[in-house]
């Protein structure tokens, strides 16, 4: 299926490639020839295999291909980008997020303009298709051309042996892998993974693909008594997943990992994890605090609103009422009272208003919005807001 591609409004002053190139969906017999050009492009710097790092997005049927655009020249590969759909459960609210992955140009056509062809044309699906907003991972500036800025929150912690001594006791955790045909302890992983207030909807029949992505390991476990607290995630020193069935265990879990193999871990944790970063953090050796990816919003009211109210939810947030205007969109309107949240669209003019990227970086993070932007008395309760949990896990990555 063909699409016509729409510029994105927001690069109005930026050049825009003609659509003059065919951009086609891959089918499932693609597959292999898919996998080897990605492969050969990414693996100019360092051996890449899409196919079992990423096996969640990539597989031979023809919906998933579906999610590769391409560009042929002669009948060969000449350029692809995926855009893989994802349905963002953000407290009651359902958002829809489009995540760019596996953006490639062969390097017998570079400079012919076929990666902002596709670029475009995928920015101009998501616009078609209402999707809330998009995420990707890559070099900002290469992507800020087509409306996306680094923003949101991830916090990463490191915890040694030495960090343990007097602060944590000893308990017999064990923890083994979570295989693909195991299907009761998969179960349980996917039933603590769905009860987070802010988690990526993965089917359950496939739910273990998305565990073993980045070629990491997950592991179930178990206390004293044989009774299952929680599942992570893991490569070598990194801890990428980490979910329990409440933060007592999940606390008990990072010591119990950490003694068993006697070396530091770095745990990566979700901005909605504050309860375990409290925790975590008084133990700690140090603590690193990162955007979470490079993002695009298309519907700010409704991002904004759900990631407020899961904000209000979790830890509650002063009262307040600020308007703002972005360009190319609009001016917001956002109300909290008593932990009730409203953020709507207005036609009431906005004495402020700032660029999209200004936006993304007051309102999601990392740094404060005051360090972004000025902060007028009249947008004062920014500082109680911000910045919103707006994270990604690496295990959702594509």
């Amino acid at each position: 299926m063909n699409r016509n591609c729409r510029a994105n409004p927001l690069l109005a002053n930026q050049e825009v490639v003609a659509m003059s190139d065919e951009v086609i969906q891959l089918r499932g017999t693609d597959f292999d020839e898919c996998m080897d050009f990605l492969n050969e492009v990414f693996s100019e710097h360092a051996p890449h295999d899409f196919a079992g790092m990423l096996p969640s997005i990539y597989q031979p049927t023809d919906e998933q291909m579906a999610c590769n655009y391409a560009i042929r020249v002669d009948g060969k590969l000449a350029a692809v980008v995926g855009l893989f759909p994802a349905q963002w459960q953000v407290g009651d609210q359902v958002l829809k997020v489009g995540g760019i992955g596996g953006v490639s140009t062969h390097k017998r056509v570079r400079g012919a303009g076929y990666m902002k062809t596709l670029m475009n044309h995928c920015v101009g699906v998501m616009q078609e298709e209402q999707y809330h907003l998009s995420w990707l991972g890559g070099q900002r500036q290469r992507y800020g051309y087509f409306g996306y800025e680094t923003c949101g929150v991830s916090t990463n912690m490191s915890l040694s042996p030495t960090n343990l001594r007097h602060a944590l006791p000893e308990t017999a955790i064990t923890f083994s892998p979570i295989e693909a045909d195991d299907d009761r302890s998969l179960t349980f992983a996917h039933r603590l993974h769905t009860h987070q207030s802010v988690h990526c909807q993965r089917p359950a029949d496939v739910f273990h693909r998305f565990l073993v992505g980045g070629f990491r390991t997950p592991y179930l476990a178990r206390d004293e008594t044989d009774t299952v607290i929680g599942y992570l995630v893991a490569r070598r020193g990194e801890v990428t997943e980490w979910v329990a069935e409440d933060d007592d265990h999940a606390i008990v879990m990072a010591g119990a990992w950490v003694r068993d193999r006697g070396e530091q871990a770095n745990f990566w944790l979700m901005p909605t994890q504050t309860g375990l970063a409290q925790r975590l953090g008084a133990l700690a050796e140090s603590t690193v605090i990162r955007t979470s990816g490079n993002w695009q919003v298309f519907d700010w009211a409704a991002t904004i609103g759900a990631l407020l109210q899961v904000q209000a939810a979790e830890q509650g947030l002063p009262d307040g009422r600020v308007r703002f205007g972005i360009e190319g969109y609009g001016a917001l309107e956002i109300d909290v009272e008593n932990d009730w949240v409203c953020c709507r669209r207005t036609e009431a003019s906005a004495s402020v208003v700032w660029h999209p990227f200004e936006a993304m970086r007051a309102l999601f993070g990392p740094l404060p919005a005051h360090m972004v932007v000025n902060v007028s008395p009249e947008l004062s309760a920014l500082h109680g807001w911000c910045p919103l949990p707006l994270g990604w896990s690496h295990q959702d990555y594509v």
